[in-house]
């Protein structure tokens, strides 16, 4: 049980993160990105930190599908649940931004590469493989709709990209930290080792980061509307 608690615990801080940099992000979205508050050194540390606790933690949490049960498709419902947010962000962000919506940001990522790397999460040394084949590989331009996927090229100006070149290798070394350690006798702060406020908030954080992204983007954009 309290594998499962440290996860969501992690979650939850990449989560509060998250929240920080986005205050001063959409912010400054909503100001045409003529101001600098999200390029303050801490604004900017709070976003990698979540950015890359988030696709790590993915990774750890793809490790267990070789121990459940029909762990495949309870991956592809989940993945599936991801995607929806994500077009939730998609439709929002093109609505109040079209000039810069999110065509492939965070939850997209998440959503595709967990379904894909689920085939491949019972069999660790493929992983391995994979990951040092993921840092070698050059993926080749194709049509800006799959480069913005791929990451092969830059095709448009957007809010939020994670390509799956860039990010992909991030996943795998969770996946494989998670096939190869065995959490439940990690040890940390009992605080991030039982449950509490940020349990809460990592068990719900994909319709907490969805919420928080689209009333972001309203307020803001009321906001410098109005100023």
């Amino acid at each position: 049980m309290s594998r499962i608690i440290l996860l969501d615990n992690f979650r939850g801080i990449a989560f509060i993160f998250m929240i920080i940099h986005h205050i001063f992000y959409f912010n400054d979205v909503s100001h045409d990105y003529k101001t600098s508050y999200a390029k303050n050194i801490m604004v900017e540390t709070s976003g990698t930190l979540a950015r890359t606790l988030f696709v790590f933690l993915a990774g750890i949490s793809l490790s267990f599908i070789s121990k459940k049960q029909n762990g495949i498709s309870k991956r592809f419902k989940r993945s599936l649940e991801i995607a929806g947010h994500a077009l939730v962000i998609t439709a929002v962000t093109y609505y109040f931004y079209p000039q810069y919506f999110i065509r492939f940001g965070v939850l997209h990522f998440i959503a595709l590469s967990t379904f894909l790397l689920s085939f491949i999460a019972p069999y660790p040394k493929l992983t391995i493989l994979l990951f040092i084949f993921s840092l070698v590989i050059q993926i080749p331009k194709i049509n800006p709709f799959i480069d913005t996927i791929t990451g092969a090229s830059f095709n448009y100006n957007m809010m939020d990209w994670f390509p799956l070149q860039r990010w992909i290798p991030l996943m795998l070394l969770g996946l494989i930290f998670g096939q190869n350690y065995d959490l439940s006798k990690l040890k940390f702060h009992n605080f991030l080792m039982t449950e509490n406020t940020l349990t809460t908030i990592g068990q719900n954080c994909l319709q907490l980061y969805t919420v928080h992204v689209v009333v972001l983007i309203i307020f803001f954009y009321n906001l410098n509307k109005r100023s």
